[in-house]
């Protein structure tokens, strides 16, 4: 079994990841476990599973390989400034274009700080992003790209990582409520694909969370999800970032997007 987690570690954690969190998620719906564990164990559990999976595989030394690139901090400063404006750059940008599109001009840029000026929410908020960060990023999309490009890597995460939200959309437990799963999808494509282009020119995991908190924030603070905007405004939204995202890509690097990739090219620490 220890052989069998060796050799495929990384899909014996998608596949346990995305069948605990339905359990969980599931027992929560069902009232087999209180709500209150929800806000921070589906996280929780989500690290747990790689830690537990990555010491079975590799041992301690694997854990320590897994936070060590939330030590680096000493990159150029512009990657920060990527990193902090990005996500709300393109949510401004879009509801600009909204307004054109639909004559409202600038009156659909507004923002709501309600949400994110609340300590305990921005806790859960911090703990999900920093949570989210070394499972998706500084381990998925660095494990897959032994064999894949950068951007194939972050594909394959960012629909592993909609897989592990669909049982939060499908019983619809402490999510927002009747979220489009395909514009779900195309989202959390875009974000794997932004944080993956973070991490591999910087190889900083706190860039890349500092860019993953605060566009979690962007999306509760500018009318761009589906119970500010609406569906159709998520979907477009969605798609629109993720276009923006994959120009990065074309304009910066890395490059080729598709395909498989020798493993001296992998992304290292």
């Amino acid at each position: 079994m220890i052989d069998f987690i060796r050799r495929n570690e990384i899909w014996v954690f998608f596949a346990t990841i995305v069948l605990a969190n339905s359990i969980f998620v599931g027992a929560i719906k069902f009232g087999l476990l209180p709500m209150g564990l929800y806000g921070h164990g589906r996280f929780l559990l989500l690290g747990g599973v790689l830690f537990a999976i990555v010491m079975l595989a590799r041992g301690a030394g694997g854990i320590g390989e897994l936070l060590r690139p939330m030590l680096k901090w000493r990159v150029s400063p512009i990657w920060y400034l990527v990193a902090i404006f990005w996500g709300a750059a393109n949510m401004v940008l879009f509801l600009v274009g909204k307004g054109v599109v639909t004559g409202n001009g600038l009156s659909e840029v507004t923002a709501n700080f309600n949400l994110v000026t609340r300590p305990g929410f921005l806790l859960t908020l911090f703990v999900g992003s920093f949570v989210g960060e070394i499972v998706w990023i500084s381990y998925s999309v660095r494990k897959l790209s032994d064999h894949f490009t950068v951007y194939m890597a972050a594909m394959i995460t960012g629909v592993v990582w909609t897989l592990w939200w669909m049982p939060m959309v499908v019983l619809n437990v402490g999510i927002l409520p009747d979220l489009p799963f395909l514009a779900l999808l195309i989202n959390q494509c875009g974000v794997a694909a932004v944080a993956a282009f973070l991490y591999w020119h910087t190889r900083s995991g706190l860039v890349v969370l500092i860019g993953q908190f605060l566009f979690n924030a962007g999306l509760l603070v500018f009318p761009v999800a589906p119970t500010t905007g609406g569906i159709p405004t998520y979907y477009a939204f969605a798609v629109t970032f993720f276009i923006t995202t994959l120009l990065l890509y074309l304009v910066k690097g890395p490059k080729p997007l598709f395909g498989r990739r020798v493993a001296t090219r992998q992304i290292v620490v």
